[in-house]
């Protein structure tokens, strides 16, 4: 890595954390070059804007968050596993990734051209990851699926409740044993067989 690029990835990784505590909004120029220890016009040189940072640091933790859940999925062969992977890896890595997680859920920051091209796009590749699985899933008779698409919908709109629901009360004990249970529901429903 050369130097530039090293201090182009420090800028975004200080930034991020700046972003994180003091939210986009309250974020100034002068904190992120306080955070770096440099005059603002080395953070120019880099990015034109706090936006372009912005974008650059939700676009990192994005990459961090679809390679984290691509990995967890890729480990498990069981269609059912991969599920429940995908569900249990994206609640631990959300709220990890807070300015990703913000980007995707402050409606404040939908004037951000990026923030919108972003949540549809990442609206879509939940979908077609979902849908993946849902698709192995069938194929190997794991699963009888009626409407794959609409299945993948339902799980993805379960599982974004979910994380509203269980991680709002992050003190919980029993988050892992609670989403375990919304997983079996999910699968095996609630209709006795």
């Amino acid at each position: 890595m050369t130097k530039r690029s090293h201090f182009k990835l420090n800028i975004i990784n200080t930034a991020g954390r700046i972003f994180d505590s003091l939210g986009f909004r309250k974020t100034t120029m002068d904190d992120i070059a306080i955070g770096i220890k440099k005059r603002k016009s080395s953070i120019y040189y880099y990015f034109k804007s706090k936006e372009e940072i912005f974008q650059s640091v939700v676009l990192q933790e994005a990459k961090v968050f679809r390679r984290t859940i691509i990995d967890a999925i890729d480990k498990e062969k069981d269609p059912t596993e991969k599920l429940k992977a995908y569900v249990v890896t994206r609640m631990n890595i959300i709220d990890k990734l807070g300015n990703f997680n913000k980007a995707l859920l402050d409606k404040r920051l939908m004037h951000l051209e990026f923030v919108i091209r972003l949540k549809t796009l990442y609206d879509k590749e939940e979908i077609r990851l979902f849908k993946n699985i849902l698709i192995a899933g069938v194929e190997s008779g794991y699963f009888k699926i009626y409407d794959i698409d609409l299945a993948a919908i339902a799980f993805v709109t379960a599982m974004r409740g979910m994380e509203n629901t269980f991680l709002k009360n992050d003190k919980d004990e029993n988050i892992a044993k609670k989403i375990e249970g919304v997983i079996h529901t999910i699968l095996y429903g609630i209709v006795k067989r």
